[in-house]
């Protein structure tokens, strides 16, 4: 078999695979939703305090850079999982043992990967003729105009956000958690780093290939434009609105093609950087950390896989949690299972956010020290609800005596003491300095997190879905802050807005969809 076949099929197993999913059909339907903000006004672009007058060019570009922009943030976490699935299942031992290079495979992940996220653009797309037709056209309608945003800006984004969940997933510290963590910092940071340096070659999104182009013809109109581009969901921007400006979308030259069409390029590199650290499902390589004797990545062909052992019985190393004989077993467990193991510089740095949230001043302490102490243990409670699915262990989780009025509570309550314990120096500090309203938003949030990544795991069955959540809210919310987000009394703002009543109530609506998804799973 060609390697062009050997992609192929590789990417065509794993696209039939996950559209069958009715994980894909949420994903359509919340594109199809982010479409709808955009015919209703509720994501605005806008080049300082201009924009540009709604036709097809304008409202091409809107949604292509939505795309390249919201959505390449969370397309990264829909789409990564691939490899990890085929471990999972199994199949990667079938693969390692057929004559397939480590960089066909690879680059067979990152094709399918492309091709989700492509159906996303393509979805998308189909709505910008709606939008220009629901917000009225000025002019005739344009479509190469409309169209041409999608395949040269949002397209080229979405080849470099598949190929980096493959490198993600094939580098061991990456592949779990932290990774999906790390995502939202690096998106971040690709977001920002070509705007502020003013490097188009790092212009993976395309944004400042709309403000050039854009800007000329805000400029002729508006002699006071300087430069400045900002894209907003909620339509805030639209108080400080000066005007509109006509313009015909983005002139593509050689250039401008060429620079868009590279990132293709610069996606098949990652994919096959991604093939360096590839293990090859072996799993006897991949907990001792040895890369073989052959290093480069197109060795190994046929090469079958060591013996795998069963999921959630390795031994793990770390600390182990100390917990009196007089405490309930079921929590005892539970407890065990999220702490023991860690490694002592997770305790250290737990330790050391406690002491600073005890000796910070109060305002620090509740909006900065707080924030981190509780995106600290996330991989801790990511795993809440979803630990069974994971190890293969919920035969025996489900079957053991009381598992809805036992199980849950002592997990949920664990997850409590988790928070509790992460965020006892900013709590004391509360207390010494008489901010009470600040220790009841402490108090709402240890209760609300874990009940968000327990109800989350319970429904979704794995860790993603919480970590990718929990990491953009708490970014928006304690950080920003964001008053309607804060859902740990962080800031004066969302203390003032009243934020922990709702998160109190919201508390209690997760909990019960907590203990109505483990009923459902009970009876299966």
């Amino acid at each position: 078999m060609s390697f062009l076949r050997k992609l192929l099929a590789i990417a065509r197993a794993d696209v039939l695979e996950r559209v069958r999913r009715y994980s894909f059909l949420l994903t359509l339907a919340a594109t199809a939703w982010l479409g709808w903000l955009v015919v209703r006004g509720q994501i605005v672009l806008m080049l300082d305090a201009y924009y540009g007058e709604m036709n097809g060019a304008w409202a091409g570009t809107l949604v292509a850079v939505t795309l390249s922009t919201l959505v390449t943030l969370v397309g990264f976490w829909i789409v990564k999982g691939s490899v990890e699935w085929d471990r999972r299942t199994r199949v990667g031992e079938i693969l390692a043992a057929a004559p397939m290079s480590k960089a066909t495979y690879v680059l067979g992940k990152s094709l399918s990967n492309f091709a989700v996220l492509a159906a996303l653009v393509v979805a998308l797309a189909l709505t910008a003729p709606i939008l220009v037709a629901a917000r009225g056209v000025a002019g005739g309608f344009d479509l190469w105009g409309t169209v041409s945003p999608f395949l040269l800006i949002a397209l080229p984004a979405m080849a470099v956000v598949a190929a980096l969940a493959v490198l993600f997933e094939t580098f061991r510290p990456l592949s779990g958690g932290a990774g999906n963590v790390l995502w939202f910092f690096l998106w971040g940071a690709m977001l920002a780093v070509p705007l502020v340096t003013h490097s188009p070659r790092l212009d993976m999104t395309g944004l400042m290939v709309v403000e050039e182009s854009a800007g000329v013809a805000a400029k002729a109109v508006y002699p006071d434009y300087t430069e400045g581009l900002s894209l907003t969901v909620g339509g805030n921007d639209r108080d400080r609105v000066k005007g509109s400006f006509p313009w015909n979308g983005i002139e593509w030259t050689a250039t401008r093609i060429a620079a868009r069409l590279a990132w293709f390029g610069v996606a098949v590199l990652i994919s096959l950087c991604a093939a360096v650290p590839f293990d090859r499902f072996d799993e006897s390589r991949r907990r001792s950390g040895s890369g073989g004797s052959v290093p480069f990545f197109f060795q190994s062909r046929g090469q079958a896989p060591s013996a795998v052992p069963v999921p959630g019985f390795e031994r793990k190393r770390g600390l182990t949690l100390p917990i009196p004989s007089f405490v309930p077993s079921a929590y005892t467990g539970e407890l065990k299972l999220m702490l023991n193991g860690r490694p002592w510089w997770f305790w250290a740095v737990v330790l050391g956010l406690i002491i600073a949230g005890a000796l910070t001043p109060v305002g620090i302490s509740r909006g900065r020290i707080l924030p981190c102490a509780w995106i600290w243990p996330i991989l801790v409670w990511s795993s809440m609800g979803a630990r069974e699915a994971k190890d293969g262990a919920e035969e025996l989780v489900f079957t053991a005596p009381r598992p809805l009025t036992r199980q849950l509570p002592a997990l949920y309550l664990a997850g409590v003491t988790v928070a509790l314990l992460a965020g006892s120096g900013v709590a004391f500090k509360c207390v010494l300095t008489g901010s009470f309203a600040g220790l009841g938003g402490w108090l709402v949030g240890a209760f609300f997190i874990p009940a968000l990544a327990l109800c989350l795991g319970v429904w979704s069955g794995g860790s993603k879905f919480f970590e990718a959540i929990y990491t953009v809210a708490w970014y928006l919310g304690p950080m920003q802050p964001v008053a309607a987000l804060d859902f740990m009394g962080a800031s004066d703002v969302g203390l003032a807005a009243h934020a922990p009543f709702f998160y109190a109530a919201a508390t209690a609506v997760l909990l019960a969809a907590s203990v109505a998804g483990r009923k459902l799973k009970l009876a299966r």
